[in-house]
């Protein structure tokens, strides 16, 4: 180890002697292929950094595809399970009443009046909606409402007034409006193929 210590000390000596007297042929050759070398090692890293980054990128593409695709998937089977829960398109005049009145029967109400049934079109799908007057008490208004939100099919309470009745212990006069929504297949496969473009 001394030896080798020597060595180097020895050959440092040397070489600033060398440079003192102007001698620099001896260093200019070394000089030259560190530094050849050195720009040299430099490019090829900013090559395998592009190279790195590259693949990087394509990696996080497809993580991005795949989760997209798996979204998709996700989106396309909640679709199916509701489109099962929503009426047949071809019976958007009765079908609702239909559904309405088997309510009222199994909670045994009768509606003072039926409003007028409406269908509003959208681009995509139908609103019905129909609107009920009755005269009930707290407890048989709350099964009506379990019954119609919790019903199989697509059923909604968009709006719901209850007033208190004059002479009527525990009775409320009330108006509910009750929709549901027909799918308009034709539409909606046109809509998603003009949404892809």
């Amino acid at each position: 180890m001394k030896t080798f210590l020597n060595n180097m000390k020895e050959g440092f000596v040397d070489a600033q002697n060398m440079l003192l007297e102007g001698n620099y042929k001896p260093f200019l050759a070394p000089v030259i292929i560190v530094v050849a070398l050195y720009f040299g090692i430099g490019y090829l890293n900013d090559n395998a950094n592009q190279k790195v980054s590259d693949v990087r990128n394509r990696v996080e593409a497809q993580k991005a595809e795949i989760a997209n695709e798996q979204e998709y998937k996700l989106s396309k089977k909640k679709y199916d399970s509701l489109v099962v829960l929503l009426p047949p398109n071809d019976r958007k005049n009765e079908w609702l009443l239909g559904e309405m009145l088997a309510i009222f029967e199994q909670n045994k109400i009768v509606p003072t009046r039926t409003g007028k049934h409406n269908l509003e079109d959208t681009d995509i799908f139908t609103l019905s909606s129909v609107t009920y007057d009755f005269e009930l008490d707290f407890m048989e208004l709350g099964k009506l409402v379990e019954s119609i939100e919790n019903s199989e099919k697509f059923l909604r309470i968009s709006e719901l007034l209850m007033t208190k009745m004059e002479g009527g212990l525990g009775r409320i006069k009330t108006t509910m409006r009750v929709n549901t929504i027909f799918i308009n297949e034709n539409r909606a496969v046109a809509g998603a193929k003009k949404g892809g473009k």
